[in-house]
């Protein structure tokens, strides 16, 4: 209950960026198909936290950033309304089961209704049986979709 009564959650500012890549480093972990690159996530960073309709929502307890959850705005063809796309969605090892993941998620899902987005999309690692397990929790349904990538560096 501490833990929960202390948690403060607030868009990221490029100030938060250093505490933010160890963060992708935990999610990057766990994800095999992306390889950890502190230069290139603090690029990333500072491009969503600049960039209009694209939000980087933190958690933090006693003043420590403690989980983030990425957001970006795009436009449906299937609903023809804008959804939103999270990209990265983290909690630190050690916080992990104590609620900061429901807290953050809704403060986005609240976010997002207000911003009148139709729907939420994601992708998550197949291997990560707990996000799949959370995500299912939090209404969403797997998609007969597969995620494809092709590198253009």
């Amino acid at each position: 209950m501490i833990l929960k009564n202390n948690l403060q959650i607030c868009q990221a500012t490029l100030d938060d960026i250093p505490f933010l890549v160890p963060l992708l480093e935990q999610l990057f972990c766990i994800e095999k198909d992306f390889t950890f690159n502190a230069q290139k996530h603090t690029l990333g960073l500072t491009q969503l936290i600049n960039a209009p309709e694209r939000f980087v929502f933190i958690a933090k307890f006693e003043d420590e950033i403690i989980a983030m959850i990425t957001l970006q705005i795009l436009i449906s063809t299937v609903t023809g309304t804008k959804s939103g796309l999270i990209e990265d969605f983290v909690v630190n090892e050690e916080y992990k089961r104590l609620g900061v993941g429901t807290q953050l998620f809704e403060h986005l899902k609240g976010f997002a209704l207000q911003q009148k987005l139709s729907r939420l999309q994601l992708v998550c690692d197949e291997d990560n049986h707990h996000a799949k397990a959370f995500y299912a929790h939090k209404q969403f349904k797997p998609s007969n979709l597969k995620a494809w990538y092709a590198s253009l560096e």
